[in-house]
């Protein structure tokens, strides 16, 4: 039918059709802006940095990596390789000024890691939470998550031999051969694998075989320390530790809520140039005979140290570990010492060299010791004494958190 023959059932046609387009588009419009504006995303700032030796990073696309010696941006799809002299450490904030914290992945040595995903709302009107896609491929990895300015997280890391997602809280990924080993220091883990999830509760642990479900949730380790989280007060599990010259300030100690972490914290900001010392101290009194691994874990943060190094005799740290114990020869004041720095000594200075472990300045880092039932084989530890941590030297600003003595 030629539309002069029936210009009026035309007329309709085409007032119904822009009627219709017109409906559409009156709710098309408005939905899909408010899709844009609830469920957009955009990059999340991105920060590496070689906190032992020299790694290697490739952006995506790049046909070679770079040697990484000082922090540097990192884009989403960039792959992460440390060799077995090098550790790295990937911060990653929800606001362009990277204050707003959201994770931090350790990679340990002979590691190889990549960053699939990290995105953020783009606008404050989203309540969708921040986001987290990793492979890893090889080696050992160290994760914490937080929320961030009130939004929270979801991340997922995949590895050869399944998939492990998570929100806020501590988790360690190693991959040794054909399994993959998830322990949940903190919050929950859901480990996928052959079709099969299991839930790794904090304290537990999981593996994945190859081709195989995960297994059962097992306690990971027996923790010597009490309260190592700091909740409620420090006492009776902890005694504080002050030590100054008479006459001269002391240093403070006290505890605060950092993101999902309770923390104590050691601060003197006097600058009068006195040797001090404060901390804390449990007395442990546990024999750890008949266990193959001792390992001490925790969490710290550095802010400020006026003393570069160790100081004049390498003794003198922001942070600093002294276990006491009786090896199994019956001597009883023993000592393992270790100390934690970012400044270092100037160039030239005749001081002694820190033999402290040497981290980032303003970021939480996980320190896991050795086994040192291994560390110390000439005089193995038959019983813990005591366990101090303090900051020394003259000015100094530091945190630490979750604190275990872990015995298997």
């Amino acid at each position: 039918m030629h539309w002069r023959q029936n210009p009026q059932g035309i007329a309709w046609i085409i007032l119904i059709g822009n009627f219709i387009a017109c409906c559409v588009l009156t709710v098309a419009v408005p939905l899909g802006l408010r899709s844009f504006i609830l469920h957009s995303t955009r990059p999340e700032q991105t920060w590496l940095a070689a906190t032992a030796g020299t790694v290697q990073l490739q952006a995506a696309g790049a046909r070679e990596p770079a040697a990484v010696t000082e922090r540097r941006p990192v884009t989403e799809g960039s792959l992460i390789v440390t060799d077995n002299t090098a550790q790295a450490l990937l911060t990653i904030a929800a606001d362009e000024s990277g204050v707003q914290i959201v994770a931090t992945i350790q990679m340990l040595q002979d590691t190889t890691l990549r960053l699939e995903r990290a995105r953020t709302p783009r606008f404050g009107l989203s309540s969708d939470p921040n986001r987290i896609v990793l492979e890893l491929m090889r080696g050992r990895a160290l994760i914490r998550t937080q929320s961030a300015g009130g939004r929270g997280i979801q991340a997922v890391l995949s590895t050869p031999h399944g998939r492990i997602s998570f929100g806020v809280g501590a988790f360690d990924v190693l991959i040794e051969g054909q399994e993959t080993q998830v322990r949940a220091r903190a919050g929950v883990a859901h480990v996928l694998a052959a079709n099969t999830e299991v839930t790794v509760n904090s304290g537990e642990r999981s593996s994945i075989i190859a081709g195989r479900p995960p297994s059962l949730p097992v306690p990971g380790a027996l923790n010597l320390v009490l309260n190592g989280e700091f909740g409620g007060n420090l006492a009776p599990a902890w005694r504080q530790v002050i030590e100054t010259e008479p006459g001269r300030e002391p240093g403070e100690i006290t505890t605060e809520t950092d993101g999902a972490r309770r923390a104590v914290r050691f601060t003197r900001r006097t600058e009068d140039g006195a040797p001090n010392r404060v901390g804390v101290q449990q007395i442990l009194d546990r024999d750890v005979q008949g266990y193959e691994s001792l390992a001490l874990r925790f969490d710290l943060l550095l802010r400020y140290q006026s003393v570069p190094g160790g100081g004049y005799l390498a003794s003198e740290y922001p942070v600093m570990v002294d276990i006491q114990y009786t090896d199994i020869y019956g001597n009883k004041d023993l000592h393992w010492y270790q100390g934690f720095y970012y400044l270092d000594l100037p160039t030239g200075s005749p001081w002694k060299l820190p033999a402290g472990h040497k981290i980032p300045l303003g970021v939480w880092y996980t320190f896991e010791s050795p086994n040192l039932f291994e560390r110390l084989r000439d005089n193995r530890p038959a019983r813990i004494n005591s366990i101090t941590i303090y900051a020394s030297g003259h000015d100094y600003e530091s945190l630490i958190a979750d604190v275990a003595l872990l015995a298997r």
